[in-house]
């Protein structure tokens, strides 16, 4: 199956053709990719999650709060007054006739004592200006809403200016502001990081083959499977509801051309030696594909079988980017079986021009790499020995590590929604941000008929030392009044309109995104689980609020890495098994992954903490880092070890190891610079997590390139000898000098 299309022109020719065909109509049927993206958040939140109800339980019991707020920030330390001048100033423009369509409605300071309380600081430094905006963010007049506000918010301070510069700071934040700076970042993902991965790669092909020809001609497939690709996920994103956002093809992207690159140096790098021996160019592709097309499977395969996994998790995110990764690795491989080596065979010797005709000598048993197999082979203990020393060092910091779940910290310093934030957490509690909203729900309309055993349980979290205030329908200033006259106090804006829900807003005390607070939202949930509401029928509880959110998404991540880890590397080993005819090298070849794995993971924590600075590492980048670094950790091992297996069945064990380490260390180094390089380009990205997911990505495969596939693969190889390939025989087990091939 692997040189089917590749064996004659006529089946190269033919091949090629129903692969253009099939990109043509794929293309066509499928909507635009734009059309179908998504930024919004609730498609990549854990399923089923009591937050993610307490926000359609917000949509349907109060319609006034359907829209989305906005925090307009105005911030002045030096003069106060021109401060409570500016907010009023902005507070007249925003509910004026003038404001957009889009603005539902404006809650300011200066509305009533209890906003007063609420909206200002205790110095009375800042104030906010809640503004909620309606229709959806991805909508032109939601975005030109924000910006609206961001330039009125700018222009009411900057009038009020000192010769020393502007006297009132002001910015945009909140659910709003940091949703639009989110789709503005997402929105260009995509366009930039396919034309800085497919420019990264053209160079460094360009560099490794100096022929313009071999660059070019892996470019265009990759670039053809990459269209297809895109083309399946809009179809799959419009027919069967799969989220797509900026990050997903982003990603999809650069493991694309990551993994089509390398799939290209395998086939150019054997088909080279087989020309040097084959002088029929389809013969030598032939044997070219029958050789690597296993491995080339193989790869692709460890790879999908990692990502369809995630298909099954809670996570949202993990559960939209999983079967799009996994289903574009299947085009990538479909071009690199059947695409790749029919171009490549239709244009023969002439693929690497200018360079001079291969020669015999091109691939002598010389060089660095023979020269490390040779090491490796006389001294395998020792060299196995020293790398899991190194190895186990490098894991240790991992155990300083600061999760974040916090998505803004990810910003740049200068966004505008982190300016705010940052504003607001200097004078305000923290959690005002992003308070807790507690509902207690009735099957009737008769939710006030608790207001005793709501009033006890506002007063039990109000006690709370990790929280500063509470509000809801029996205190909406925070403060006890008097019994029955709730509605009529204030109390009405926290009571659903068909008097069946009644909502409680907590402001936790210190970072809402921190692991305290996220401790916190547990105990709450406790505590409401034991309070009892005797008058109601068939009552029950919800906790929501962007902590709630991070809260169940931490639990969503943790339980599915508590089996996604082992589904993953047990499938792996299996099609290692498969691919090998072998069980005990599967086993060693998973063990190397894994402690490479955590060698990779111990290195990144400690250059994004103490190098980099950052707060802490984004908690679902270590699953990410985990599936990408096993998955293709795989890749050049199964490459290394068919090339050991079938040298070692021509030179016996240790000559095998040494030749195989020597004739692979120089594809395998060229493929690993290619595809730490593309994930490298994701550290471009103004987004912290995406940062931290390309860096990690990136180290991880050179440790791999450099160190496991180069030392501690072919060490334990040549310890194992010939009970690496267990229950099979090699047919060699003495060695025969290098040069008898």
């Amino acid at each position: 199956m692997f040189f089917s299309s590749s064996s004659t022109p006529k089946r190269a020719v033919a091949g090629l053709f129903i692969w253009l065909l099939a990109v043509g109509m794929v293309f066509s049927l499928a909507p635009k990719l734009d059309d179908v993206t998504t930024n919004e958040t609730e498609e990549f939140l854990p399923a089923g999650a009591e937050s993610v109800q307490a926000l359609e339980l917000r949509a349907e019991k109060f319609p006034s709060g359907d829209g989305i707020p906005a925090l307009v920030v105005f911030s002045s330390r030096d003069d106060i007054a021109s401060k409570n001048e500016a907010v009023e100033s902005f507070t007249k423009i925003a509910r004026s006739a003038a404001a957009p369509e889009a603005i539902q409605s404006v809650l300011s300071p200066g509305d009533s004592l209890a906003a007063n309380a609420t909206l200002n600081s205790e110095d009375g430094s800042t104030s906010m200006v809640v503004v909620t905006i309606n229709g959806l963010p991805s909508n032109p007049p939601f975005q030109s809403a924000v910006e609206w506000l961001s330039d009125r918010a700018a222009e009411t301070g900057g009038e009020l200016k000192d010769p020393e510069g502007q006297v009132v700071d002001t910015a945009v934040t909140g659910p709003a502001g940091i949703i639009i700076d989110a789709v503005k970042v997402f929105g260009k993902i995509d366009v930039a990081i396919t034309a800085a991965t497919g420019l990264l790669v053209l160079v460094l092909l360009l560099l490794i083959y100096r022929s313009p020809v071999t660059a070019i001609i892996p470019l265009l497939v990759i670039g053809s499977a990459l269209s297809l690709a895109q083309a399946i996920a809009a179809l799959l994103a419009d027919n069967f509801d799969l989220p797509l956002n900026g990050q997903v093809t982003g990603i999809m992207s650069v493991l694309v051309f990551g993994a089509g690159t390398n799939y290209a140096l395998f086939i150019v790098s054997r088909y080279r030696e087989e020309l040097v021996s084959q002088s029929d160019k389809w013969l030598a592709m032939r044997s070219t594909m029958s050789r690597v097309g296993p491995s080339i499977a193989g790869s692709a395969g460890t790879t999908m079988v990692a990502m369809l996994a995630l298909t099954f998790s809670s996570y949202g995110s993990f559960r939209s980017l999983g079967p799009m990764l996994a289903m574009a690795i299947f085009v990538v491989l479909l071009s690199g079986i059947f695409v790749m080596p029919a171009v490549i065979a239709l244009c023969g010797r002439w693929v690497f021009w200018p360079r001079p005709l291969i020669q015999s000598h091109s691939f002598s048993d010389s060089g660095v790499w023979s020269r490390v197999g040779q090491l490796v082979v006389r001294r395998p203990l020792l060299i196995f020995s020293i790398t899991m020393i190194g190895i186990v060092i490098a894991t240790i910091p991992a155990w300083s590590i600061k999760p974040s779940h916090n998505f803004l910290a990810g910003f740049p310093d200068d966004m505008e929604s982190k300016v705010g934030y940052e504003m607001l957490a200097e004078s305000f509690p923290p959690g005002r941000l992003a308070p807790t909203e507690i509902y207690i729900v009735a099957s009737e309309p008769n939710i006030l008929t608790a207001a005793v055993e709501i009033d006890d349980l506002t007063a039990r979290l109000a006690n709370m030392e990790d929280i500063v205030s509470v509000t809801g329908p029996t205190r909406p200033a925070g403060r006890p009044v008097n019994s029955g006259g709730y509605l009529e106090q204030g109390g009405g804006r926290f009571i659903s309109l068909d008097g069946s829900t009644a909502r409680i807003d907590v402001v936790l005390k210190g970072d809402p995104y921190s692991t305290e607070s996220l401790a916190t939202i547990v105990t709450i949930r406790e505590i409401l689980s034991s309070t009892e509401f005797p008058t109601l029928l068939a009552p029950y509880t919800l906790v929501g609020g962007d902590t709630a959110i991070e809260s169940d998404t931490k639990a969503a991540i943790d339980a599915d890495v508590s089996w996604l880890a082992p589904v993953s590397l047990i499938a792996i080993l299996l099609i290692l098994i498969l691919l090998l005819k072998s069980v005990v090298a599967p086993l060693y070849l998973v063990f190397s992954v894994i402690v490479s794995f955590g060698a990779t993971f111990g290195l990144s924590v400690f250059a994004f903490q103490e190098i980099f600075g950052h707060s802490g590492v984004a908690y679902q980048n270590g699953v990410w880092m985990f599936i990408f670094l096993v998955a293709l950790g795989a890749d050049y091992n199964i490459f290394v070890m068919s090339r050991i297996r079938e040298s070692v069945g021509q030179h016996g064990i240790r000559q095998g190891i040494a030749i195989a380490v020597g004739r692979t260390g120089g594809v395998v180094t060229s493929a690993g610079i290619i595809l730490a390089g593309t994930f490298a380009v994701l550290t471009t990205l103004p987004l912290r997590d995406l940062f931290q997911l390309g860096f990690a990505v990136s180290l991880g495969v050179l440790i791999d390139t450099f160190i496991v596939r180069a030392l501690l693969v072919p060490s334990m190889a040549a310890i194992l000898g010939e009970w690496s390939w267990w229950p099979r025989k090699t047919g060699r087990t003495t060695d025969i000098p290098v040069n008898s091939s």
